[in-house]
């Protein structure tokens, strides 16, 4: 319990911070909204109903979610082009890296302020203090039904042949990674073997996400009468990354089971 009401307070101190747009605060504030939602469904078993809250914590990540992905994949992908030779960078590929993902973040950081002034919104914190407030677990809570779930879903991701259908598998076997790490750091039990797991499984998924970022912008700039030519370029350093996970996330798997 002082492990979620340390993530709720924080939820509520970010709000001034991310309506300022100031670095990582959208990022922390999606975080503290996805941590205390699935800790209280990790925990269903040994705390009372928590109602609606968990449905509004997920309201509340969605908001987030599309300002604090503009940002990552305009990250992503400047650093793609920071790792290409500058004769392979034909014409304003940075200037429209930066103006779509602008315009995106922009647009996103709209709906975030829309969402942070809602009644919804106040309620949500007002629910959240009176559940934490009055809560107590009825035993110890158990951890290996989450356990359970990534074993399932790792070991049916592994032998997938590479497509679409595995990348899904892999994303949902990261969640439930992520779920059973935010459980086990709730306890006092944070677990590194679990979390490098994660991140592997995350970094591909950016990948993967990035990899159709590129389609759209070069895309954008054939439209615009521009040389698409370098999206392909990185579209191929996204591919070769790529190549290493299949090494990275066995060993991952066979460290972080020990823990499972």
């Amino acid at each position: 319990m002082t492990a979620l009401r340390s993530r709720a307070d924080t939820l509520s101190a970010l709000e001034s911070a991310v309506r300022a747009d100031e670095p990582d605060a959208v990022h922390q504030m999606r975080v503290a909204a996805r941590t205390l939602r699935a800790n209280l469904r990790a925990f269903a078993d040994v705390l009372p109903d928590p109602g609606d809250l968990t449905e509004e914590l997920a309201w509340l990540g969605d908001a987030l979610g599309p300002a604090r992905d503009a940002e990552v994949m305009a990250e992503l992908v400047l650093d793609l082009i920071e790792r290409t030779p500058e004769d392979l960078v034909l014409g304003p590929v940075r200037t429209r890296v930066q103006e779509v993902f602008g315009l995106e973040h922009e647009a996103a950081l709209a709906l975030v302020a829309e969402a942070l002034d809602s009644d919804r919104y106040r309620e949500l914190l007002a629910s959240l203090d009176a559940y934490l407030d009055g809560t107590k677990p009825s035993r110890k809570p158990d951890l290996s039904r989450l356990h359970r779930k990534v074993r399932r879903r790792m070991t049916a991701a592994l032998p997938m042949p590479h497509g679409p259908e595995r990348d899904e598998a892999m994303h949902e076997a990261r969640k439930a990674a992520r779920r059973a790490r935010y459980a086990a750091e709730a306890l006092g039990h944070p677990s590194k073997p679990v979390k490098v797991l994660q991140d592997v499984l995350g970094e591909e998924h950016d990948r993967v996400v990035t990899a159709t970022a590129l389609t759209d912008l070069a895309a954008g700039a054939h439209q615009a009468g521009e040389n698409a030519f370098t999206y392909g370029v990185l579209l191929g350093l996204v591919r070769c990354d790529s190549k290493s996970f299949d090494k990275q996330v066995r060993k991952a798997w066979r460290t972080a089971r020990k823990e499972l």
